[in-house]
């Protein structure tokens, strides 16, 4: 509110700037100090509103201090608010080395004839308020004349029941259903009806929202550029309590009669309905959806790059030398480090949205191992780590498909792997917990460079861990850490972290599993 009245340039009087201050005023005790200079001071060049700058001159001394050195007026307008401003004021005016020749001349004399004190500094005491000389009309400043009926009307309110008190505040907290709106031809909303005006005036229909800001959906914003009319699109506004929140908007363009120029929307929003807003899951898969999209985008040309890459290292089209391979080498280490960061953001989306399901299957533990020691071996050398998987016979298979099974293992081991100091020693065993629903249980030693961490601070998606640039995840530990437990726990399985292990546990074939598959291989 206070931004959109100090870009009014005010001499004018009017109900709007008197209402502006008054809820102000009202705003006052709510708001502390700190808060209250912070926002004075992003007014910085953009306070050209006198009759605000009076109203906040009558504050503290940091906050008058703070409004003169914003505040950005004409001379006519300096020399309606000098008589207004308190000696400190006057002070803090004097610093200023941009007044005007007669700015200077009225802040130099002492006592001006009509150097009359409106506010008091203390806001809480809104009744102390000086009587405003009856003098003609043209010797009192509309600013004097606009700060006198708010003190008026703020002196009368004190007087009055208590009940009257809260309905008049009652329009602030109500809650609003419906807001009629006109936007200007950028999609500015410059009018509207139903809240404050300070509430929605400036927000614009033409951008669609990102983050947590207010805004249309793509689908408004495109609507908007081609001048076609809006129809129940989402619409999310910020700010006051009394409109925060999502609204369907429906408009339509409007031009000029006499040039037939487009000049802005003219519409409704309206609160969604309870079927409108089970409708938050749609929008959220659609994202899911554009999300999977940029995705396989994204991998199409470093699949491009890959290929070239080992082009050039298995020197299928000619000879190249042994520093052109090692880079292209590098090059395919590279992107394929992308595209495993790009397949843990599409998994992880997947398990947000609940599209990963156990998928049935039987996955021999020694494959696993075999797999698992094939894949980790680079990694493993890179760091001079030593892992050693013992298994305690019989081990049952995991209950599982083979594709599900080394995903999860693998980013596990390989976030272990990148925990560990250099020629560090990993252990792990491996054993099947026989009960009413058999599993396996995989325990590993935990690395110590992570040892010490909680569990809930390791599994905080920003935790990162100290390496190379080649060595650490593209994600961060914590991302990869909570990707595993995430993957387990979709396949009806947990991962514990302890002061010194790590265990995961997933299904293990039953019994009459183990028979149907062998006798089919018979």
């Amino acid at each position: 509110m206070a931004d959109l009245m100090a870009q009014k340039p005010g001499r004018l009087v009017n109900t709007d700037v008197q209402s502006g201050l008054t809820r102000l005023r009202d705003l006052h005790d709510r708001v502390d100090e700190t808060d209250r200079i912070a926002a004075v001071r992003a007014l910085h060049g953009r306070l050209r509103s006198a009759p605000l700058l009076v109203y906040l001159c009558a504050d503290n001394d940091p906050i008058c201090e703070a409004a003169i050195l914003a505040a950005d007026l004409t001379d006519d307008d300096w020399l309606d608010v000098i008589p207004q401003l308190s000696s400190y004021g006057k002070q803090i005016l004097r610093t200023r080395t941009d007044l005007g020749e007669q700015s200077l001349k009225a802040i130099s004399t002492e006592k001006g004839a009509s150097e009359t004190l409106i506010l008091v500094k203390d806001t809480k005491a809104a009744d102390l308020v000086d009587d405003v000389p009856e003098t003609e009309a043209e010797e009192t400043s509309q600013i004097s004349t606009l700060v006198a009926k708010i003190a008026d009307y703020q002196k009368k309110r004190s007087t009055d029941a208590p009940g009257q008190d809260l309905e008049h505040r009652s329009y602030f907290v109500e809650t609003i259903d419906v807001i009629n709106f006109e936007t200007d031809d950028s999609g500015t909303i410059i009018w509207a009806e139903g809240p404050p005006k300070g509430a929605i005036v400036g927000v614009t229909i033409s951008e669609p929202t990102f983050d947590d800001g207010p805004g249309p959906d793509a689908y408004g914003a495109a609507a908007f550029r081609q001048r076609m009319p809006l129809e129940n699109a989402r619409m999310r506004l910020c700010g006051a309590s009394v409109v925060a929140g999502d609204w369907r908007m429906s408009a339509v363009p409007y031009f000029g009669e006499e040039t037939g120029r487009f000049k802005g929307y003219r519409g409704v929003m309206r609160r969604p309905n309870a079927a409108e807003d089970a409708g938050h899951s749609d929008l959220d898969a659609e994202r899911r959806e554009q999300l999977q999209q940029l995705i396989h985008e994204l991998r199409t040309p470093l699949n491009a790059i890959i290929g070239f890459s080992e082009i050039i290292e298995q020197q299928l089209f000619g000879p190249a030398s042994f520093e052109y391979r090692a880079l292209s080498r590098s090059i395919t280490d590279e992107a394929q480090r992308l595209l495993t960061g790009f397949e843990d953001i599409d998994i992880a989306a997947k398990i947000d949205a609940g599209q990963v399901e156990s998928v049935s299957g039987l996955t021999e533990p020694d494959w696993l191992l075999e797999r698992l020691s094939q894949r980790l071996q680079s990694l493993t050398e890179s760091k001079s780590v030593d892992l050693h998987i013992n298994k305690a016979e019989p081990v049952r298979p995991f209950a599982l498909d083979s594709e599900s099974v080394e995903r999860i293992f693998a980013r596990l081991l390989s976030a272990a792997i990148i925990a560990c100091e250099n020629g560090e020693e990993l252990n792990a065993d491996v054993r099947t917990q026989i009960g009413g629903q058999p599993v396996n249980n995989f325990s590993l030693s935990r690395p110590s460079r992570i040892k010490g961490i909680a569990e809930e601070q390791l599994l905080d998606p920003s935790q990162g861990i100290d390496g190379d640039h080649s060595d650490t995840p593209l994600l961060g530990l914590g991302f990869s850490l909570r990707l595993v437990r995430n993957l387990a726990t979709s396949a009806n399985g947990s991962m514990t972290i302890t002061d010194d292990r790590i265990s995961l546990t997933l299904p293990a074939a039953a019994t009459s599993e183990i028979g149907l598959r062998e006798t089919e291989i018979e």
